[in-house]
C-alpha cells in the first residue's frame, strides 16, 4: 500500500503491529478486524481506511515481515563474496522471526492460512516474497558459479528453492520445538551451509 503522508505512515505501521499482536494470539482465522481496530486504539472504520479486509492486511503484514532489503550494496551478481551475501541473506530471514519474540508464531499462522480465503490475498503475499527471494537466491549462486565457488552444472534454480526451502523449514523447527529445545537446534546458517556442501561449495 502507498502511504502518501508521515501521519498515514504511522497509523498504518500503528495498524500492522496491532496486527501482528492479534494474529500471533488469535490465529488469523480466529481474529476480526474489531480485534485489530481495538489492539490499536482505533474505530473499527479506521481500519478500512487503510484496508480493504483482514486479507489484505494480513498480506501487507508478511511483506512488511520479510522484504529484504539491502540498499547500499553492490549488485547481487557483481558481488566478490556471494555465498557470505546469500548466508547473510539467510540469517536476516532467521534474525527477523527471532525478534518478533512471543509474537513469532504468527509465521506459523501465516503459513497454515494460505488458501483458505476467496481472494488469498495472504498467500499471494508469500509467493511473492519466496519468489523475490527465490530470484535473489538464484543469482547469488550463478554469481558463485560463475567464481568458479560452486560447480559448473549446478542448477541455481534448483538450488535456490532447496536453500529457501531450508531456510524457512529451518525456522518453523525452531519454532514448533522452542518449548522443548529452547536453545533452538540447528541455526538457519548451519542448515544452508549443508545444502551449499551437499552442492559442492567448499569454503
Amino acid at each position: 500500500m502507498r502511504i502518501t503522508s508521515p501521519k498515514r505512515e504511522a497509523r498504518y505501521s500503528q495498524l500492522l503491529k496491532a496486527a501482528l499482536r492479534v494474529f500471533a494470539r488469535d490465529g488469523i482465522d480466529g481474529a476480526s478486524v474489531a480485534d485489530i481496530a481495538e489492539a490499536a486504539g482505533v474505530a473499527k472504520g479506521s481500519v478500512y481506511l487503510y484496508f480493504d479486509s483482514k486479507e489484505a492486511l494480513a498480506g501487507d503484514l508478511v511483506r512488511h515481515l520479510f522484504t529484504y532489503t539491502d540498499e547500499g550494496e553492490m549488485r547481487l551478481s557483481e558481488d566478490p563474496q556471494p555465498i557470505e551475501r546469500l548466508l547473510r541473506f539467510c540469517d536476516e530471514q532467521e534474525a527477523r522471526v527471532n525478534a518478533l519474540g512471543d509474537d513469532s508464531t504468527i509465521v506459523l499462522h501465516m503459513f497454515g492460512h494460505i488458501g483458505k480465503s476467496k481472494n488469498d490475498l495472504l498467500g499471494r503475499g508469500i509467493r511473492q516474497i519466496i519468489a523475490e527471494s527465490r530470484f535473489k537466491v538464484r543469482v547469488l549462486l550463478e554469481n558463485a558459479r560463475s567464481r568458479g565457488q560452486l560447480p559448473a552444472d549446478t542448477d541455481s534454480q534448483r538450488a535456490a528453492a532447496s536453500i529457501l526451502a531450508s531456510t524457512y523449514g529451518t525456522i518453523h523447527q525452531q519454532m514448533t520445538m522452542k518449548a522443548v529445545n529452547p536453545e533452538g537446534g540447528l541455526s538457519v546458517r548451519e542448515a544452508v551451509f549443508l545444502v551449499l556442501r551437499g552442492l559442492g561449495y567448499e569454503r
